[in-house]
């Protein structure tokens, strides 16, 4: 595995290519560009990175790959003002404290992700298992609607440039709001996964409609030009 200075090295490098810094600077003298310089290349990097300013990323490239290894080893504060962005509330859907939400996972995510929680892990070893290999695109809903609420009765409809898109993957199971052991709760919804291969999505806006059983509607829309 490679050392965190050669891990840090790498993060400047891909920042230095990013931000128009000669490729060959690695012979530079590093007196000669200055600490100064290289704060600002890890900021830029840091402040494009958390803007998801490229937008919607498939497929990876090895610099995407990259960028989301080094988001992803920040540190838990960093990452959960990343995934944030991914998060929308359904406001419309709730049953008493109990409310509703729905958040995205796109490929650049899952690096950032996987690298978060992985031990001995480069960004060589990331660019290894994800670089040309296939993946997915992530929607997760947690829909709380009605006490009681039957099961699998949630239509949902995924739409991108007003067509719908259809997902390989489903798995749903009843949605029970956080309680302490010694309050019984109720049914209050759906929990919702669904899968597409990341090449049927593209950085246009994405809605995703809901409609429950009871006749309550709602849509949440994400816009994937802002997000990686």
């Amino acid at each position: 595995m490679r050392s965190a200075a050669l891990e840090r090295d790498e993060f400047l490098r891909v920042g230095a290519l990013g931000f128009g810094i000669n490729p060959g600077f690695e012979s530079m003298n590093r007196s000669k560009f200055g600490r100064y310089g290289w704060r600002v290349v890890a900021l830029s990097m840091s402040l494009v990175i958390a803007r998801g300013a490229c937008g919607y990323d498939f497929p990876l490239s090895e610099s995407a790959i990259r960028a989301a290894y080094f988001l992803g080893i920040k540190g838990p504060s960093q990452g959960s003002t990343f995934l944030s962005e991914y998060t929308h509330a359904v406001n419309q859907f709730k049953v008493g404290a109990c409310t509703s939400e729905i958040s995205l996972q796109t490929p650049f995510a899952h690096v950032a992700v996987h690298a978060s929680k992985a031990v001995n892990y480069s960004a060589q070893d990331a660019v290894k298992e994800f670089l040309g290999k296939p993946s997915v695109f992530r929607v997760h809903l947690d829909i709380c609607y009605l006490a009681g609420a039957p099961e699998n009765t949630i239509k949902l409809t995924v739409l991108q440039n007003k067509k719908s898109i259809h997902w390989t993957s489903e798995n749903r199971s009843a949605y029970y709001p956080t309680s302490d052991e010694s309050t019984q709760v109720s049914n209050n919804g759906e929990r919702i996964d669904l899968e597409f291969p990341a090449d049927r999505i593209n950085s246009s806006e994405l809605t995703i409609r809901i409609a429950t059983p009871d006749g309550q509607h709602a849509d949440a829309v994400f816009a994937l030009e802002s997000l990686r």
